[in-house]
C-alpha cells in the first residue's frame, strides 16, 4: 500500500516504538551506527520494525545492502552475493527476513560469509533463535527483542497519517471517534503494519463534511481478522493435532498439522509440540517415538521446506500410530504435588558420609532397600506396548512392597482432577 511506503522512517528517531533499542544512548544505537558488529538478530512479532531497522543501518553506513526472504532465497543466493563482495573488495550487509527458515547448510554459507569478512549480517525472525539457528552463528550473534508497539506508540503514529491524509486529500482535518480509534488500535495487536494498512483503507472509505476527513475505521475493520483470534485458532488447532495424536487417529491429526501450515504457523513451532507429545502421550509405551521424532526434526531442518513436508507428515503419522501411555508423564505432576507438601531426606545410606548402603551389582543387579523414605508410587506403568514389559519387571522386583498396578494412572493431572483434563495441550 502507498502509506506504508511514504511513512517509512528514513531514521531511527522516525521509528514508533522501540525506545528500549533506539534510544540515543542505547546500547543496540551506538552499536548500530558504529558497525560495531558481525552479526545482528532482531527477534519480534510482525509489524515492529526489523525490515526498516535493517535499511536504516545499510544507509548509515553506507554498504551494499542485499535484502533475501529466507522462504524465497536460497545457497544460490547467498553464494552469489560471496562472489559480489569477492569482486568488489567490500564488505556488504546482508538482512535476512525470517532467518528461522534458512536450513542449516544455508546458516553455514552465512557464517562463512561473517567469518571470512564479506558480509555483516542483520536477521529478523518471529521465533526465538535459540531454536533455529545453528549454534556457531547464534554465537556470533548479538541478539535484540523488538516489543509490540503499545497504544502511545500508534498514537503518536497516527499523527503522522493525520498529516499524510491532510496533504494527501487536501482536507482540513481528519477525524475518527476516539472510541473507534480504540478498536482499531486493539485489532492491530501492536503491528504497525497491520495498523497503517487500516487506516488506508478507512481513509478510502471515509467521507468528506465541510473539507474534514472523517476516516471510516468501521467500515475497514470488517474487512480484517483480528490477528489474535488467528492466535487462538492456532492454539485451537494445535490442540486439536494433540488430542488426534493421542486418540491413535493419524488421518485427523495430518489434517490439523497441515491446516497448521497453511495458516502460516512455522513448522519448527509444530515439531516442539510433537516431540512433546511424543513424551507425554506415548513415553515408555514406545520409548523410540521421542527418539524418532527428534531425528526428524533434525531432518526437517537440514532439508528445509517444502520437501521438509514429506518428514512432517512422517513424524506425525507415526506418533499418532504409536501404542500411547502417559503415565511417566503424570508420574512428573504425581512427585511435583507430593513435594508441594512435603519434603523427603535422603536416607542415611545413600548420603555421601552414610553407611549401610547394598550396591547392586553385589547382588545380581537388584537388592529391595529404601531409597527415598517415601511410601508412595508416583510412577505406575500401563499395560501398553513397550511399557507392559516395563510393568511386569518392576512387579516381579519389588513384589508386594510396591503396589504397581493399582493405579488409574490419572492422579497426575496438572490441575489436581481425578478426570481426564487438557492442560498441557496448549
Amino acid at each position: 500500500m502507498k502509506i506504508l511506503e511514504e511513512l517509512r522512517p528514513s531514521a531511527f528517531d522516525d521509528i514508533a516504538g522501540q525506545k528500549h533499542l533506539l534510544g540515543r544512548d542505547s546500547v543496540f544505537r551506538k552499536m548500530a551506527l558504529d558497525g560495531g558488529f558481525d552479526s545482528v538478530i532482531l527477534v519480534g512479532p510482525p509489524g515492529t520494525g526489523k525490515t526498516t531497522i535493517a535499511e536504516i543501518i545499510g544507509k548509515v553506513l553506507c554498504m551494499p545492502f542485499f535484502s533475501l526472504h529466507a522462504s524465497t532465497a536460497g545457497s544460490a543466493d547467498l553464494k552469489q552475493i560471496m562472489e559480489s563482495a569477492s569482486h568488489a573488495g567490500k564488505t556488504v550487509l546482508v538482512f535476512v527476513d525470517e532467518i528461522h527458515r534458512f536450513n542449516r547448510t544455508q546458516q553455514v554459507l552465512l557464517l562463512n560469509m561473517i567469518d571470512s569478512g564479506l558480509a555483516k549480517l542483520i536477521g529478523a525472525s518471529t521465533e526465538n533463535p535459540h531454536h533455529n539457528l545453528i549454534h556457531p552463528l547464534r554465537s556470533r550473534s548479538f541478539v535484540f527483542r523488538l516489543e509490540r508497539l503499545e497504544k502511545t506508540d500508534l498514537s503518536e503514529l497516527y499523527g503522522r497519517v493525520k498529516q499524510y491524509f491532510k496533504n494527501r486529500y487536501k482536507a482540513e482535518d481528519v477525524l475518527c471517534d476516539d472510541a473507534v480509534f480504540d478498536r482499531l488500535v486493539k485489532a492491530s495487536d501492536g503491528d504497525a503494519r497491520r495498523f497503517l494498512s487500516v487506516l488506508e483503507l478507512s481513509a478510502v472509505n471515509g467521507t468528506f463534511k465541510n473539507d474534514v476527513l472523517h476516516l471510516g475505521i468501521d467500515k475497514a475493520l470488517e474487512h480484517t481478522t483480528d490477528s489474535r483470534y488467528g492466535l487462538d485458532e492456532h492454539y485451537d488447532m494445535l490442540s486439536a493435532m494433540i488430542k488426534s495424536i493421542r486418540g491413535t487417529d493419524p488421518d485427523a491429526a495430518l489434517v490439523w498439522g497441515f491446516r497448521l501450515l497453511e495458516c502460516g504457523m512455522e513448522a519448527e513451532g509444530i515439531f516442539r509440540r510433537l516431540l512433546i507429545s511424543a513424551s507425554e502421550d506415548i513415553g515408555n509405551a514406545y520409548p523410540d517415538a521421542l527418539v524418532f521424532a527428534q531425528n526428524a526434526y533434525a531432518a526437517f531442518q537440514a532439508v528445509g521446506r517444502p520437501e521438509g513436508d514429506i518428514i512432517l507428515a512422517q513424524v506425525i503419522t507415526y506418533l499418532a500410530s504409536c501404542p500411547k501411555s502417559n503415565r511417566s508423564y503424570s508420574s512428573m505432576w504425581a512427585v511435583k504435588h507430593y513435594l508441594e507438601d512435603n519434603t523427603p531426606s535422603v536416607p542415611y545410606p545413600l548420603r555421601t558420609e552414610g553407611e549401610g548402603y547394598k550396591y547392586p551389582f553385589d547382588y545380581g543387579g537388584f537388592v529391595t532397600q529404601e531409597y527415598s523414605g517415601v511410601n508412595e508410587v508416583f510412577y505406575d506403568p500401563s499395560t501398553a506396548g513397550f511399557e507392559t514389559k516395563i510393568a511386569e519387571r518392576l512387579k516381579k522386583l519389588w513384589g508386594e512392597k510396591k503396589a504397581y498396578g493399582k493405579s488409574s494412572g490419572k492422579k497426575g493431572c496438572p490441575c489436581k482432577k481425578e478426570s481426564d483434563c487438557s492442560c498441557s495441550d496448549k
